[in-house]
């Protein structure tokens, strides 16, 4: 008996066009994968208003390390992190959310993105 698969909402070959060659690579693929990540929470139930927050947020957090997320490490969250405490004098529980915000992203990105950043 043959399983069929199904693609993932958000993977990479649904939101990377074959064939095509970016002028700034590594931007189309953070931007193909942010519209993925969009269609995988939508698929989910999610509205805008939970949505964009998080896309703003993952944004901030690639200009703060000035790195793509593949490249991102634990050093970069704590850094980040720090400088929310230090800087921005953000409640703890409010870095605890931000943390999971990447931490979601990150997810994505391993679920459905590896085949796109080999």
């Amino acid at each position: 008996m043959h399983q069929r698969k199904v693609a993932l909402a958000g993977s990479a070959h649904m939101e990377l066009v074959s064939g095509v060659v970016q002028l700034r690579p590594e931007d189309a693929m953070f931007d193909a994968m942010l519209r993925g990540w969009r269609a995988q929470q939508k698929s989910r139930g999610l509205k805008d208003e939970t949505i964009d927050p998080r896309e703003r947020l993952i944004r901030r957090f690639l200009e703060f390390t000035n790195e793509y997320p593949w490249r991102w490490t634990p050093a970069h969250l704590d850094e980040w992190s720090a400088s929310l405490t230090s800087e921005r004098h953000l409640a703890p529980s409010t870095i605890r959310s931000y943390q999971g915000t990447v931490g979601l992203s990150l997810r994505h990105l391993r679920t459905c993105w590896s085949e796109g950043l080999a």
